[in-house]
């Protein structure tokens, strides 16, 4: 068990939040209860997810994409209402890492894709007001396109949207969580055969061609899904807290 202020201010300095210029509210989004024993994590706050988290008897929820973005709060209203409600009614703490569990170099979702597709992050990519949140990671020898892509179809479950542009074998390929495909032109200048990201736009698959990468389009939620996981993991091992990740599966 740990006070929900030790277990804040560790989380704040290991993901050292203070280094972000962030759309979200890192830290705790909501305050619940004092002590945290149980800590339930997901990808995103959701009504599903907080019920989750209340049913399994969770002390706080742990989440990537909180319920507090920039710097306006109100209107409290409508789903924003309900979803408050429903913590703060059963005394559930909130807490919310974005940008900064993104960028962690070893418990972050960039880095972790990258080594769970046997990859090894070299070089951090795509800044954000200055910090970079993406690696770009290498194999140790060209592989095969599709070899890429069936270790990611496996690694997520699902069936990655591939838009074509680059060689038939990679070693240098650019990862960016989430909504990645912007940083597609830096990935080219990085000299990267490959972009590994969660969504899309409409430009991308003709930009994707005229700079010569293969775009591999894996879902928002599916490429985010590790961070929150090995963070509740390594907060369990270092306070003895009970753990649990509640997925609920987007296909976006």
């Amino acid at each position: 068990m740990i006070s929900l202020r030790e277990l804040t201010r560790y989380c704040d300095e290991l993901l050292e939040i203070a280094r972000f210029r962030d759309a979200a509210v890192n830290g705790v989004q909501v305050e619940g209860r004092a002590e945290v024993r149980r800590l339930a994590t997901a990808v995103s706050a959701s009504r599903q997810t907080i019920s989750e988290a209340r049913a399994w008897g969770a002390d706080a929820l742990l989440v990537h994409h909180g319920l507090l973005w920039g710097d306006r709060l109100g209107p409290i209203t409508g789903v924003l209402r309900g979803r408050l409600r429903l913590l703060l009614a059963n005394d559930l703490n909130l807490l919310a890492y974005h940008l900064p569990l993104d960028a962690h170099p070893e418990l972050g979702n960039n880095a972790l894709l990258a080594r769970s597709l046997q990859l090894d992050p070299v070089e951090p990519f795509a800044p954000v007001s200055g910090v970079p949140i993406g690696f770009v990671a290498e194999s140790s020898a060209p592989r095969p396109l599709v070899h890429l892509i069936d270790q990611v179809r496996e690694l997520t479950g699902r069936e990655p949207l591939v838009l074509p542009g680059g060689p038939a074998e990679v070693r240098r390929v650019a990862v960016l969580s989430g909504s990645g495909a912007s940083a597609l032109p830096e990935a080219a200048e990085l000299g990267c055969q490959a972009l590994l990201t969660g969504e899309a736009r409409e430009p991308t698959m003709a930009l994707a061609r005229e700079l010569g990468l293969t775009v591999i389009v894996a879902g928002h939620e599916a490429t985010e899904r590790l961070g929150v996981q090995a963070l509740g993991r390594h907060l369990a091992e270092r306070f003895e807290l009970e753990t649990t990740f509640l997925h609920d599966p987007n296909p976006v």
